[in-house]
């Protein structure tokens, strides 16, 4: 073989080999597959995008601040301020269920179920001019995520609101920005975080209802946060029975829910009124208390200058235009007060209104059709009731008793005027 054809040769074979290396390398990085260790992904390898962790949200009754109230203050009442306590949080919820990405999302008094995440609130100030709250984001394990104040002021054209458009909230820029940094610092957690989350709400419940079994599952460290020490076996079957048990607990947590929702809706009415003569009626006194200062400090002014002209004149041109300064601040300052008597019977209507809106709200009953078990009184003292009636449910199915469960039936929403029906009224 000539030279030439050798080299020809040699070149043809580096030229093979280069592209079965570069092929085989196209094949190994196609067939690659990532190795992962729990939530972890080995490092060079991009994970694929794993399915979002839906968490269970409980927004609390928000506490009212009626302690907190000047008695002098005419902006709102301590009725008004219980039933906004109660009609708030609801529309919390249904922003941040309809914004999506979430498991199970209701109003829950006094945490008497087991949630992911807690959102507590505070009305630091309300009124149809301005809404300021403090809202609190809280975990399962007890760590608080974080505490922010927001606030909102309107004008009179949001009580005028487009009639072809779906009615929202005057207020509900507040309730999108709250659900927009609850969503935002969600996005912040892991996975993982998130897991733990829900591991350690399912052992809570387990722990209030069978505290011999599950009472060591869970321990507090140091900083009093909770912390998973171990897990209940996969055949455990007490606990199978008590994810049944929680299951009705959500059901029951649902219907609590549509009571919320059946509230806001017969509140909405009497409240947006409420809310409209409260924006006009707190405009109007601002501009009456204005003129009334002026006018009383003028009219007073006046007064002293005619009467020191009177005084101390000898003559009678001054004394003459004295007295009239002196007529003259008297009838300014008797309009001044008379735009003061208006201002308060301003605040006596609005106050009447907040009592009137605040006076909706009425006990629910809610009747176990197959127990013939009747909750009465209000929300909470309902809830209380329902989880000790789960606790007989969960004695009886541990002790052998074949599993019931109850219908849960609500009784229609009673009118204001008819008032709280007395317990045994409400049984069937």
């Amino acid at each position: 073989m000539s030279p030439g054809a050798r080299a020809r040769r040699a070149t043809l074979i580096a030229v093979a080999t280069a592209a079965l290396v570069l092929l085989a390398g196209c094949q190994s990085n196609t067939r690659a597959t990532p190795s992962y260790v729990g939530n972890e992904v080995a490092p060079g390898v991009s994970a694929p995008p794993a399915a979002p962790v839906r968490v269970d949200v409980g927004v609390g009754v928000f506490e009212d601040g009626v302690v907190d109230l000047d008695p002098d203050q005419v902006e709102t009442t301590p009725a008004a301020r219980r039933a906004e306590a109660h009609y708030m949080p609801q529309v919390l919820a249904e922003t941040i269920e309809r914004r999506g990405g979430f498991g199970q999302v209701r109003v829950i008094p006094r945490r008497l179920s087991e949630m992911d995440l807690w959102v507590d609130g505070r009305i630091l100030r309300s009124t149809g001019v301005e809404l300021e709250l403090a809202i609190t984001v809280s975990d399962a394990k007890g760590r608080v995520w974080y505490t922010k104040e927001y606030e909102h002021e309107v004008n009179r054209y949001v009580y005028d609101p487009d009639p072809t458009l779906p009615r929202q909230d005057p207020f509900q820029p507040i309730y999108e920005a709250i659900t927009e940094d609850l969503v935002r610092e969600l996005a912040r957690r892991s996975p993982g975080e998130i897991a733990e989350l829900r591991t350690i709400a399912q052992l809570q419940f387990a722990q209030r209802f069978a505290p011999e079994q599950y009472g060591d599952y869970l321990a507090r460290d140091e900083g009093g946060l909770w912390t998973v020490r171990r897990l209940p076996a996969a055949e455990d079957p007490v606990y199978a029975r008590l994810a049944d048990i929680r299951q009705r607990d959500r059901l029951f947590t649902d219907r609590i829910g549509q009571y919320y929702h059946t509230y806001v809706e017969r509140m909405t009415a009497p409240y947006d009124d409420w809310r409209r003569a409260s924006h006009e009626e707190l405009v109007e006194m601002r501009k009456l208390k204005s003129s009334e200062v002026v006018r009383k400090l003028g009219g007073a002014l006046a007064v002293l200058g005619g009467l020191a002209a009177v005084v101390a004149s000898g003559d009678g041109g001054a004394q003459v235009a004295g007295a009239a300064g002196m007529l003259g601040g008297a009838a300014l300052f008797a309009s001044g007060m008379d735009k003061g008597a208006r201002a308060r019977l301003n605040a006596e209507a609005l106050s009447e209104l907040a009592q009137s809106m605040g006076g909706n709200m009425r006990p629910h009953h809610i009747t176990l059709h197959e127990r013939t078990v009747t909750l009465s009184g209000t929300v909470e003292e309902q809830y209380a009731q329902w989880r000790g009636l789960l606790r007989e449910l969960y004695a009886a199915e541990n002790a052998g008793a074949a599993p019931q469960l109850p219908l849960i039936a609500a009784d229609p929403p009673q009118d204001a005027a008819a008032g709280a029906a007395a317990p045994g009224e409400a049984a069937r």
